[in-house]
């Protein structure tokens, strides 16, 4: 008997560690306490390829940093235990904790505690093609819209990507004008796949856009609310295109699109390949971790 407790024993002690170590053998950093960047030193952090949150986290000392091609991968990451957190704007945070009572946020402010970044850098603006005369047109439309329009608007947003299909019950804050789509159509492109900024769905509810080439699936999302309004304003009719983030610039470039509305920051990297509007929304970036 005492045999056999000394196993039991043992086997406890293992099954302690193994909490405390994910994968290949790796200690778990805990960043719940976390209120600083310097807070997040011995983490595993990671990022989207290809964003300035990538390059963000050269900010932060004593880190592995890992990237990722899209937000899917850097939370099967995170839940796999291959990295501690990721950077993600405010209300993507928002949107994946509401989602996931395991997970939780590092509440970082914007060149304070957290990021020394610009508004351009965790902005985000439509992008057109170098040259285009929709800039200034579609930079006046944005500007017309109040900063609390904006936040209101990303805060309802959130609470639909909870259950998309279901009808909200408010009206938006960002009103929708009519337009009989006489002017054109007005191709955007984006992920469709980057709640709350933009998602994939199987029904129009809530103002839904069906995604071009994709039968029954639509996109909605902060990006896809704010892209029917300037349709609306221009007096044309929206369509929108899924496509891959590292696929995006290349197709405003080749005319495939007129635009891209994809949670996008203008950072002066795309600058030199896309022109952008002035930014729609601002926001804080923060480390998502599994609690």
């Amino acid at each position: 008997m005492k045999k056999l407790l000394s196993v039991v024993s043992v086997m406890l002690a293992a099954a302690s560690v193994c909490a405390c170590v994910s994968c290949g053998g790796r200690t778990k950093k805990d960043l719940s306490s976390a209120t600083s960047l310097a807070d997040l030193n011995g983490a595993v952090l990671g990022a989207q390829n290809g964003t300035f949150h990538l390059e963000a986290l050269d900010q932060v000392e004593g880190i592995e940093k890992k990237s990722y091609p899209d937000f899917t991968d850097l939370l099967n990451a995170l839940n796999s235990g291959a990295i501690d957190g990721y950077v993600a704007e405010e209300p993507t945070a928002y949107d994946v904790c509401s989602k996931d009572s395991s997970l939780a946020f590092v509440p970082l402010k914007n060149n304070d505690t957290g990021f020394t970044a610009t508004d351009e850098e965790t902005g985000i603006a439509v992008a057109f093609k170098k040259g285009s005369d929709m800039v200034a047109t579609v930079s006046a439309i944005i500007d017309e819209i109040p900063t609390e329009t904006r936040q209101e608007l990303m805060r309802q947003i959130v609470e639909i990507s909870a259950n998309t299909d279901v009808e909200y019950a408010s009206a938006l804050a960002l009103e929708i004008p009519e337009t009989d789509g006489s002017n054109g159509t007005f191709k955007v492109a984006m992920e469709c796949a980057y709640s709350p900024f933009n998602w994939t769905q199987t029904t129009d509810a809530n103002g839904a856009v069906p995604i071009s080439g994709k039968d029954n699936l639509y996109a909605n999302g902060y990006d896809v609310v704010v892209a029917r309004y300037i349709a609306a304003k221009l007096g044309m009719t929206l369509e929108v295109y899924s496509y891959e983030w590292d696929s995006l610039i290349a197709a405003v470039q080749s005319g495939a699109v007129d635009a891209i509305a994809a949670g996008m920051s203008p950072t002066a990297e795309r600058a030199e390949q896309v022109d952008f509007t002035d930014c729609y929304y601002n926001s804080n970036l923060v480390i998502i971790y599994k609690k």
